[in-house]
């Protein structure tokens, strides 16, 4: 080892004692010397986590309601991107938002039976903020009419609604508060932080159970999700990925 290089790995001596430590991986809310560039919105890391590693020019993506478009901006670099949703296309100002791009086609939907869809066609599929508002009964309805059109070892995420999950972030919400993990343990800051505990209690969302019109968002649960899938004949590569701390979104393939 050249000179230079020996004086670089003894400079490291006596620094950090008892080991650096820049926060805990396995916590969400870990404080850590990023301070606020330590946090991330959960749909951009769903994004990193479901969309950028799979999706390409060569890529022809499928998306279950798109709603105005926003997570279909991020398939855009796909060959080809079809879009289901219920709803029309002028009501969603989909292209509009979109700027009209020439490989996205769009398909307002009648049932579950997906036969505009082209077989064996898919690489990809991917639904978020929509599921959620299915029946258990209408997602196997999708899963099972769609299997048909896509292709062997196609990469497909669905966020899906969960109650327990749901209401475990609701009761936890002081723990999983960025203004709690961004205030300084000092003594000096405990009114801030009582302060933030008030606020997040306040203005926090309720438990699902006391959500009006609770059918608006059906409780198809991971557990049950992830078995039906698999009686479908799809493979589930990861029953959530955890990128969204309210809402479990599943990973799987068809085999």
């Amino acid at each position: 080892m050249n000179e230079k290089l020996k004086y670089e790995l003894e400079s490291f001596e006596g620094m950090w004692k008892d080991g650096y430590f820049e926060g805990d991986p396995l916590n969400p809310m870990a404080r850590s010397s990023y301070r606020q560039l330590g946090f991330i919105s959960t749909l951009h890391a769903t994004y990193l986590r479901c969309i950028r590693p799979y999706v390409n020019s060569n890529t022809v993506s499928l998306e279950i309601g798109p709603g105005r478009g926003a997570w279909t901006r991020s398939l855009l670099p796909s060959k080809e991107v079809y879009a289901l949703d219920a709803l029309p296309e002028e009501h969603n100002r989909f292209f509009e938002y979109l700027g009209y791009p020439k490989n996205v086609k769009y398909f307002q939907v009648k049932d579950f039976k997906c036969e505009i869809l082209p077989e064996e066609y898919f690489d990809y599929m991917f639904s978020y903020g929509c599921l959620c508002h299915v029946s258990l009964e209408g997602i196997r309805e999708y899963a099972v009419n769609i299997y048909p059109k896509l292709k062997r070892g196609s990469n497909c995420f669905w966020m899906v609604a969960d109650h327990d999950k749901y209401n475990s972030a609701v009761s936890n919400l002081n723990d999983l508060s960025i203004l709690t993990a961004m205030i300084p343990r000092s003594r000096m800051y405990l009114p801030l932080k009582w302060l933030s505990r008030y606020l997040v209690r306040r203005i926090g969302p309720a438990s699902i159970a006391e959500q009006p019109q609770p059918s608006k968002w059906y409780n198809a649960g991971i557990e049950r999700t992830c078995s039906m899938l698999k009686e479908v004949g799809y493979h589930i590569v990861d029953p959530d990925v955890g990128t969204c701390l309210r809402d479990p979104v599943i990973h799987f393939i068809k085999p």
